[in-house]
């Protein structure tokens, strides 16, 4: 399904997820891609080999601001659970929005390894917002650099009271439980819970 919206204009198509799919995605400490399940292949074009230790800021949309794809790790950095969105691409050049959950991921000795990232579809409602403020943020970029724009984004969620999680979950207009109930719905792991009992 492709997404109607004249500010998208920047990739050639705005395709939108499965509603009832999700991507999982692994990526190191340092942000580098170890795993991407087979809706993300099926969905983007992309082969495994292609992505293997590529840095995450890979799968942007190339029209994502410079800043929002520096800063995911940071604004995450710590968090057991967190939740971001990001403007993606797929191989041929369209773009996809995602709502991405992401766990922490720990080996047996405790160490940590990286994150586990989930992306479902982000509505249309959030998208729209969300599109608004990447088109100021690019343009504080294009204009007085970096820096300027992660200063401009700190005062925008500071103005709302908001830590960047809870504003997160405010665009997407859903609480934190409601979130999990959505990131629960997998029907890949359903199909797999299925096709267990035929072996």
């Amino acid at each position: 399904m492709t997404i109607n919206n004249t500010n998208m204009g920047k990739s050639k198509n705005c395709l939108q997820l499965d509603p009832a799919r999700k991507f999982k995605i692994r990526v190191n400490p340092e942000g580098k891609i170890l795993y991407v399940n087979n809706y993300f292949t099926e969905f983007t074009g992309y082969k495994v080999h292609e992505l293997i230790l590529k840095d995450f800021s890979t799968l942007f949309d190339p029209d994502t601001p410079k800043m929002a794809m520096d800063n995911i790790l940071h604004m995450i950095e710590g968090q057991d659970k967190a939740y971001f969105f990001y403007k993606g691409k797929t191989k041929d050049g369209d773009c996809y929005w995602g709502f991405v959950r992401s766990t922490q991921h720990y080996n047996e000795d405790g160490d940590f390894k990286g994150y586990r990232f989930e992306v479902k579809m982000l509505p249309q409602v959030s998208i729209n917002k969300i599109d608004n403020l990447m088109d100021i943020l690019r343009e504080i970029e294009n204009n007085a650099g970096i820096d300027a724009a992660k200063k401009y984004f700190e005062g925008y969620i500071e103005e709302k009271g908001l830590d960047y999680n809870n504003y997160v979950l405010e665009v997407v207009e859903i609480s934190q439980k409601k979130a999990d109930e959505y990131f629960s719905i997998d029907v890949d792991e359903e199909t797999k819970k299925k096709k267990k009992g035929w072996f």
